[in-house]
């Protein structure tokens, strides 16, 4: 059976360059996003290419919708060997004009997101002793800007919710992992472009589990 990997939160970025590098190896490769119509353009790219590119419709803010999505991709292709969390939300204004509302529900994505897919792919992958599951986090967590408060709280709780879980399948062969991109993604940036990202998460990918990292600050 083909190898898999099922991106949340998948966009013409990261989630793309992403996509690109693992359907190249011969992955399967499932995009979830909240509005995939928006990604026609990118899946046409994928496919022409020769990629098997599969797309669905999911909230990660609702732990029924991601359950779901991980259950029929299983079902359809068995357990992922891969799954990427992606998704992020972000209302940017002064923190001090910023309500309380807006910033837990930018984190009903920002972490509870990153929860529900980990809460419903962990126990798997730990009854099979196996898979990958790797978080995108972000600069603003280690240096929080005033403007992006929402945003740098979010992938704050991701990283900690990330190492926690990496601390509890320790000494097991399934890896939990988070990419922390400390730049602004463009396809023009030598450093910062999507295809430059995405090899990160397929070395952390084919890690053996004497050497698995829990966190590139990149």
């Amino acid at each position: 059976m083909t190898k898999h990997i099922l991106i949340f939160g998948a966009g013409p970025g990261i989630s793309l360059g992403i996509a690109r590098l693992f359907g190249q190896e011969g992955f399967g490769v499932t995009l979830v996003a909240r509005q995939v119509e928006k990604l026609d353009k990118e899946i046409l790219e994928l496919q022409q290419g020769g990629i098997n590119i599969h797309s669905m419709i999911a909230d990660v803010a609702d732990p029924n919708s991601v359950r779901r999505v991980i259950e029929e991709v299983t079902r359809q292709a068995g357990t992922p060997e891969v799954v990427v969390f992606n998704a992020s939300a972000v209302e940017v204004r002064d923190v001090l004009a910023l309500n309380w509302p807006t910033v837990r529900s930018m984190n009903e994505v920002n972490i509870g997101g990153g929860f529900h897919v980990a809460q419903t792919l962990i126990p798997e992958y730990l009854a099979q002793n196996k898979g990958c599951l790797i978080f995108t986090g972000g600069g603003q967590s280690l240096h929080p800007h005033p403007e992006w408060v929402s945003l740098s709280i979010g992938k704050a709780g991701l990283r900690n919710l990330s190492q926690a879980l990496a601390r509890r399948v320790e000494g097991t062969n399934v890896h939990v992992a988070t990419v922390t991109v400390c730049g602004f993604v463009q396809e023009s940036d030598p450093k910062y472009n999507p295809e430059a990202i995405a090899q990160i998460y397929w070395d952390l990918y084919r890690e053996s589990p004497d050497a698995f990292r829990s966190e590139v600050i990149y």
